[in-house]
């Protein structure tokens, strides 16, 4: 098989970059960035920008992103009304 053959499939997995940066990534540097800005605080802003750019890759890179999205599932708030009566530990399965 040639490599060319193969060009869609090894694009699929790939996030959609531009500048070398994925969208997560952008809104980890532009928000520091724009809040430095609106304060007048530019150099503090891109510093913060910077600095949440360089964490949020280490975190991504340490275990491919799992830590990050598990440590998302547990620490952000979530909707109330996701089950209106609370699911007992002993039950793995309901059925009708």
């Amino acid at each position: 098989m040639d490599s060319s053959e193969n060009y869609i499939l090894n694009r699929l997995d790939k996030p959609l970059r531009f500048l070398g940066i994925n969208k997560d990534e952008a809104f980890a540097l532009i928000v520091p960035l724009m809040g430095g800005l609106f304060m007048g605080w530019v150099l503090t802003g891109f510093i913060l920008g910077a600095g949440s750019l360089s964490l949020l890759r280490m975190l991504k890179k340490h275990n491919e992103g799992a830590m990050l999205i598990h440590a998302l599932y547990w620490h952000l708030p979530t909707h109330k009304k996701a089950f209106k009566l609370p699911v007992l530990s002993h039950i793995r399965e309901y059925i009708g």
